[in-house]
């Protein structure tokens, strides 16, 4: 067999490989010592078959990496620091002691990822959307530097006891929970998801007997033991999808079993604009939101759309649950930045009601629409906003057009949409959400670009 031992030196590899640059491994063994760097311009393919990959130095990547050999042994660091998305893939995890995320345009888990002591989060994303290949902490396991920059957009997984805090959110914002755990036989997976999980009832059976009137519908975090594990759940919010006005001493952990949303307790601290409430001790798990005891959170905002009908005319529609708003003013724009009203109407009490709005003079081509609710005292909040084109149907759309760091993206549904430079080659995917998205792109050179993703017509942009 063929060994490549590196011991103290500075490599830096580019192989050569159908006309890519690439190291791959079929068959070697090979050594990075302690003090050695390897830095591999292009992609990593360890085979696994009679491959032996040991990595006691850093192993620098700028590529993809596929590792199919069954490894054992935490060791070494790896930085993942391409400059266009890098994907894990293969058919083994791949394990490290340490880990540096630095690519802007992310890191998409096809595989799993298990780090045993840091986890560093520079700058970028981690992709990890299937549950089978989430990144993975062991019991000692740990990260630094989590941000809206840099988290796991998708599924993390914690061996070990004791607080341990998530680094999840979207593609657009860090949104992290606690989890203390006592118990937690084989790790828990957690993923943060800015939707609802879901109507149910409110009942009694949570670890206080005190039913919940409401709960957050625009998001929770979906936390799931790979087996048997007790412990409490944090819940934070910060203004994001949780910008509520209602008392603190309100809030508790809404946790749903089923189709019922139960009381976790415990005692939330902090101010309405940011803060935190822990619940007592569970051990059966399911999403987790925040919930309130005493007042229903003034408005969710279950559904809002827009269509043409049969005449041309745009239906404005929205489905809410409100307590104490006065009424809904109806805006519209032509480019997504500046909306003027063109009408209004009045709450229909609180509850669950549902709304519709005829704009009688709608724009010929490519429209926004958005809502904006008033409560009694005031306040008032907007809708998500809806893209609606010439032709009636609900379209992916982006603005501003002309970009520098961030363009926003608003797309009719949950999709994958990829990000493509003026050759055609993709430098960046995104999870999309249903709704508004921030798209990041102050890493990218100036040039011209296309977004595309599964629904809609492609969108071009141009960065300056």
């Amino acid at each position: 067999m063929k060994k490549y031992i590196l011991t103290t030196a500075v490599w830096a590899l580019a192989f050569a490989a159908n006309a890519q640059n690439e190291l791959y491994n079929n068959g070697a063994l090979v050594y990075i010592g302690n003090a050695a760097f390897v830095k591999v311009n292009g992609s990593v393919t360890n085979t696994g078959t009679g491959a032996d990959l040991q990595n006691n130095g850093s192993l620098i990547v700028t590529g993809n990496l596929t590792n199919d050999q069954v490894m054992s042994a935490y060791t070494g660091k790896l930085v993942l620091g391409g400059t266009t998305t890098q994907t894990v893939g293969g058919a083994s995890p791949f394990l490290t002691s340490d880990l540096e995320i630095n690519n802007p345009a992310g890191i998409a888990l096809n595989a799993g990822l298990k780090v045993n002591d840091t986890c560093s989060f520079i700058n970028g994303m981690v992709m990890a959307g299937n549950a089978t290949s989430p990144l993975w902490f062991t019991s000692s396991g740990t990260y630094t530097g989590a941000s809206d920059a840099g988290h796991v957009d998708g599924y993390v997984v914690k061996e070990g006891t004791g607080n341990f805090s998530y680094p999840v959110g979207d593609a657009a914002k860090y949104q992290k929970t606690d989890i203390n755990l006592a118990s937690n036989a084989a790790g828990m997976r957690v993923r943060y998801y800015g939707a609802d999980a879901g109507s149910g009832s409110f009942v009694t059976t949570g670890a206080e007997p005190v039913a919940l009137v409401s709960y957050n519908s625009r998001e929770y975090w979906d936390i799931s033991p790979l087996s048997a594990a007790s412990g409490t759940v944090t819940i934070f919010w910060d203004g994001y999808k949780d910008a509520f006005a209602n008392p603190v001493g309100e809030r508790k952990v809404a946790h749903k079993s089923g189709a019922d949303w139960a009381n976790e307790g415990a005692t939330a601290t902090g101010t309405s604009a940011a803060g935190s409430v822990t619940s007592d001790t569970v051990s059966s798990w399911s999403p987790f939101t925040m919930g309130s005891t005493g007042s229903v959170l003034p408005l969710t905002w279950i559904a809002v759309s827009a269509s043409r009908d049969a005449q041309g005319l745009a239906a404005v529609k929205w489905q809410v649950s409100e307590a104490g708003v006065k009424g809904y003013t109806i805006e519209r724009s032509a480019d997504a930045a500046m909306f003027s009203s063109i009408g209004s109407l009045p709450g229909k009490g609180d509850g669950t009601n549902s709304y519709a709005f005829t704009d009688t003079r709608p724009l010929k081509g490519h429209s926004y629409y958005r809502i904006r609710q008033t409560d009694l005292d005031g306040k008032y909040t907007w809708s998500e906003i809806i893209s609606l084109s010439g032709n009636g149907a609900v379209s992916l759309s982006a603005y501003p057009t002309l970009f520098a760091a961030t363009v926003t993206v608003i797309s009719p549904i949950d999709q994958q949409a990829v990000l493509l430079n003026g050759q055609g080659i993709p430098v960046l995917k995104i999870r999309l959400q249903r709704g508004q998205n921030t798209l990041r792109t102050g890493a990218l050179p100036q040039g011209i670009y296309i977004l595309k993703a599964e629904s809609g017509m492609p969108v071009k942009l141009t960065r300056q």
